[in-house]
């Protein structure tokens, strides 16, 4: 048997390769495990983009003293903000002549192509929730429902106070 010599340090070829081969089946494990995370943190972001724009119609109604809304369209995957627009007399109820205009239009599509609005239900069923002057929501709340390729669910729930919270089924 024979002695390294102290000027014949390093590693031989079989040492290199099976190196690189631990390090590619450590990615094959990690690759697929890291992609689900991904797919459901974009869930979590758009969720948490939805209950910051109800705080946002909120607060904007009790500062501007007028109604803000955000209408949900399941169709289009899309939600819009709006704002009543007019005299005094939207103060109470929002209608002809000075009805709303729309602030912005947004989709949870941004986050990730697979995230999807399922249900959006508020007063009366409808897929609108009205943030009031003093900053409570129409009827009782309500709830969004999306959902991500994966099945994870995040579910955003507003009450009568405007108080708004998420519930995540993540798969």
């Amino acid at each position: 048997m024979r002695m390294k010599h102290i000027s014949e340090k390093g590693f031989s070829l079989v040492e290199v390769l099976i190196t690189i081969a631990i390090i590619i089946i450590m990615a094959a494990i990690a690759i697929p495990s890291l992609q689900g995370y991904l797919i459901n943190e974009n869930l979590k972001s758009a969720a948490r983009e939805i209950k910051g724009d109800f705080f946002i119609c909120k607060e904007r109604a009790i500062a501007e003293n007028r109604q803000y809304r955000i209408r949900f369209d399941i169709a289009a995957n899309e939600f819009i903000l709006q704002q009543c627009q007019g005299p005094d007399i939207c103060l109470s109820t929002c209608s002809a002549p000075c009805g709303y205009v729309i602030t912005q239009r947004k989709s949870p599509v941004t986050f990730g192509n697979d995230i999807q609005i399922t249900n959006a239900s508020f007063a009366a069923g409808s897929p609108t929730v009205t943030f009031q002057t003093r900053g409570i929501a129409t009827g009782f709340g309500g709830s969004v429902r999306l959902v991500n390729g994966r099945g994870s669910t995040a579910t955003i729930t507003t009450n009568i106070t405007g108080r708004v919270s998420i519930n995540f089924n993540m798969k």
